[in-house]
Order: C-alpha cells, then structure tokens, then sequence
C-alpha cells in the first residue's frame, strides 16, 4: 500500500497486508483471542452487570495477583483476551496482518504459537512476582486489579517488524521538514508511547512494569533462543536467535542516549553472560551468519562494533597463544 502527498508518504511492504490466506497459528490464535475477549466482555458487563470501568473482573481469565493461586492458569488465558475496546481493535489487526506476515516468515506455526503462549506467559510470570514484589513498597499498588497480559503480542511483533524490515520506511515525512520513520524505530516509539501514557493517563503501575518486561522478555527470546528452520522449512538446520550487530539492544534506542545506555549494557551482559553464564554467548561465525541474515533483510552493515569483537578475538587468542612455553 502506497500513499503520497505533499506532506507525507506512506509505504507499507503488500507482503504485510497479504492476509487472504490466514496461517493456521495466527487462525487459531485471533479466533481464540477474539472468542475470551467476547465472552469476557459478556459476563463482565452482562451476567454480572459491571459497567464499563467498573471493578468487576473475572479472575477464571484474567490475571489478578491476589487469586493467580487458585486460577494458576490465567497467566496463559490472559494473553489472549482484553476488555478495553481501543487495545481490542488495535491487537485484532496486529494479529490478522502482523501475525500473518510473521509466522509466514517464519514458516513455523509452532514457533508462533510458542512466542505468543509461552514467552507471553513468561512475561506475565515475571509481571506477577515483580507485581507482589512492588506492592510491599509501594502501598498504592493492588493485587486486586489485573494484569494487561498480553503486551507481547504489541510490543513483541514491532520487535519482529525491526528485525524482518530494520530499514523500511513507513512514513516519509516531506513538509515543514524532511524525515522517515522505520520499522527499526518502531518497538522504542511503541514502548515509549504506552509509558507515557501510563504515566500521565492510566497511572497503572503493574501496566508499566509489563510493557517494558515484555519488551525485554521478547527481546532476549528472540535475541538469545528462538529457532528457526532453515532453507525454507528444511528442519535439518535451524537458526538459533539473532547474533546480527544491528539486533544489539543498543540500537533499540535512539543515538543521543546511546552513550549513556552503552556502559550499562556492558555491564548487564558481563555479568549475565560472562560471569554467571546464564546465556552462552554468540562466536564469531554466528554473529557473521546473523550479520549476513539481517543483510539480507536490508539492515545496514555495522563495521565498527563487527571490527572491535574481531580486534578483542585476536588478542584473546594472542594472549591464550603466549601463556604457553
């Protein structure tokens, strides 16, 4: 689809809006969404006559801190469902056009259904205990009121959309000024947007706490975890994560606050991946074969920080090399 005004054009790949033909995950996950999220409206605001707003909820479905032990199951029915119209309509799209295009992509139904159940479900998980954790400082936080459990479908798909399309534009702003905006740019725009709106709008502090765990959560899954067949569904060869230069989490941000960022990362990833060696970190042909993969996908080629993990490698060996007699 292409637009193009005098002040602005949009172009959006047609690969994005082919979704005549619904794969079988996204089918089964949007009629499943669609089917909770009516019946949950139904017995809110009609079998029990709750107004919208109103604090009535349904614990069976959704995810309320203080009865998740007799209803453990809500952490994987509250991906599926939402009461507010606006995230209804905006996820419903997501997943008809975003979810098509992705597992299309992928060519896996099992890995759609895995990000969304699974790495969903840990979300919510790591939502909830920090959730319990915060409520004992912060006494203004219920355990009563429940979790939007399913911020991994938003934020994780334009994740996918920065790493399936990092350097197409979606709109191009021609007038007063000249400037694109990416899909590499999406998932920080996103995320931003749904904070300060929590911030200065909602004032849900358990909502705040999702959207940025599902950003990392989803992040580190596809960064670190996921597999992918090769070659077109040939399951002999998979893809494990995405070691590409361009998929760092620095890059997520814009490049005024890059240097800020940098130094903590750094230290986040030393201690998570090298001194506690809770993830195996990427060698040099991995990162070289994701490079070449995020090429392909039209990413610009990072030369510096490729150049730097190359000059630290031989140092490294030079230095492993000369310990010996």
């Amino acid at each position: 689809m292409k637009i193009d005004t005098k002040y602005l054009g949009i172009d959006i790949p047609d690969s994005i809006l082919d979704f005549k033909n619904i794969p079988t995950a996204t089918k089964y996950i949007t009629g499943t969404y669609v089917y909770f999220s009516i019946i949950l409206y139904i017995s809110i605001h009609v079998m029990y006559d709750g107004e919208p707003g109103g604090n009535v909820f349904n614990p069976m479905v959704q995810l309320i801190p203080s009865q998740v032990l007799k209803y453990p199951y809500a952490i994987v029915t509250s991906n599926l469902i939402d009461t507010k119209l606006w995230k209804f309509i905006v996820t419903l799209i997501n997943l008809l056009i975003g979810g098509t295009f992705i597992e299309n992509n992928w060519n896996s139904a099992a890995e759609m259904f895995k990000f969304v159940l699974v790495v969903g479900s840990i979300t919510n998980f790591i939502n909830l205990v920090a959730t319990n954790f915060f409520s004992l400082i912060l006494p203004n936080i219920s355990l009563d009121t429940p979790l939007d459990g399913n911020y991994s479908i938003i934020i994780g798909f334009a994740i996918i959309y920065k790493q399936l399309l990092p350097e197409t534009t979606i709109i191009d702003f021609k007038y007063p000024f000249e400037k694109n905006f990416r899909f590499k740019l999406l998932p920080i725009f996103i995320t931003c947007f749904m904070t300060i709106t929590q911030l200065f709008w909602f004032h849900h502090f358990a909502d705040l706490l999702s959207i940025w765990i599902s950003f990392m959560c989803c992040w580190v899954y596809l960064r670190f975890f996921q597999q992918l067949p090769m070659n077109n569904g040939d399951e002999e060869g998979y893809v494990k994560g995405d070691a590409s230069d361009t998929f760092e989490l620095i890059y997520f941000f814009p490049d005024v606050i890059k240097p800020f960022l940098r130094p903590v990362f750094n230290w986040i990833y030393d201690l998570v991946v090298i001194r506690l060696d809770i993830i195996t970190p990427f060698d040099m042909e991995e990162i070289d074969k994701g490079n070449d993969i995020a090429i392909k996908r039209g990413a610009k080629k990072i030369t510096s920080s490729t150049e730097d993990r190359r000059r630290q490698l031989a140092l490294q060996v030079l230095q492993e090399r000369m310990s010996f007699p």
